[in-house]
């Protein structure tokens, strides 16, 4: 695996004992990482995560109207801010952006601690050290996997020579980078249909472990990505950074 020039954000898989984080310095403003068809990747930082919540906010919202007929309320706006707040310290949040600043492309990955409950637990009911147990996994760093977010409008609109599916999976790349970073990661998460269908096709091993649930106005079910399966599909994709211009 290619190292990637941006190392600190493994920062993550350096732990206490009592496996709380590690102190770090979170970012305050968005850090550039990386261009790559006309379009740079950020880090962000805790300065414009408004910003991000209600890019990915704004994005659900539509598309779940679309074809759910769902229809927000200021609650659910409130409560993704309020969660990406609470969270931005044990998190990685990355976001495309065009040459004007403009938002295109998100994901984020948390990591569990002690005093984090992912929705998978609370909305699922899924107990994950029940699941590791009983599927026999190694596990020592559990990540939740999320915001995932593409303007596809946006970017046929200004006739970007990039798709929504290639931002996809530099995202996913990048995101997976970091969680393949930790020892013998985990990662879960909500997905609906459509994204689900979408990580299969891009050859991500990703399992339902759980029912269906309405969440956002979208059918959704809890799934689990293993550490091997994170590993295996970085493995098959490096060719994909070609072309991607790093930061010295």
């Amino acid at each position: 695996m290619r190292e990637r020039l941006y190392l600190e954000l493994y920062y993550l898989c350096a732990k206490k004992r009592d496996n709380s984080m590690s102190q770090i310095t979170v970012p305050k403003k968005d850090q550039y990482l990386v261009t790559y068809k006309q379009l740079s990747l950020y880090r962000v930082g805790e300065e414009n995560l408004i910003e991000f919540s209600d890019f990915v906010f704004r994005l659900y919202a539509y598309h779940y109207f679309k074809k759910y007929a769902w229809y927000p309320n200021p609650e659910d706006i409130r409560e993704m801010r309020e969660d990406d707040k609470k969270y931005f310290k044990d998190s990685v949040y990355f976001a495309f952006k065009n040459s004007e600043g403009q938002l295109l492309g998100t994901i984020k990955a948390t990591q569990k601690n002690n005093h984090i409950v992912f929705p998978i637990e609370h909305e699922f009911q899924i107990d994950i050290d029940t699941l590791i147990k009983e599927r026999e996994l190694r596990v020592e760093n559990i990540w939740h996997l999320g915001r995932l977010a593409i303007d596809s409008a946006a970017i046929r609109k200004k006739e970007l020579p990039i798709t929504a599916r290639e931002m996809m999976r530099y995202l996913l790349l990048e995101i997976f980078e970091v969680i393949n970073g930790t020892d013998h990661p985990l990662i879960v998460a909500e997905s609906d249909v459509l994204i689900y269908q979408m990580f299969r096709e891009l050859g991500i091993h990703m399992q339902i472990i759980g029912d269906v649930k309405d969440c956002l106005g979208s059918p959704t079910y809890p799934v689990i990505i293993e550490g091997k399966d994170v590993k295996d599909w970085l493995d098959n994709n490096t060719k994909f950074y070609e072309g991607m211009e790093l930061v010295y």
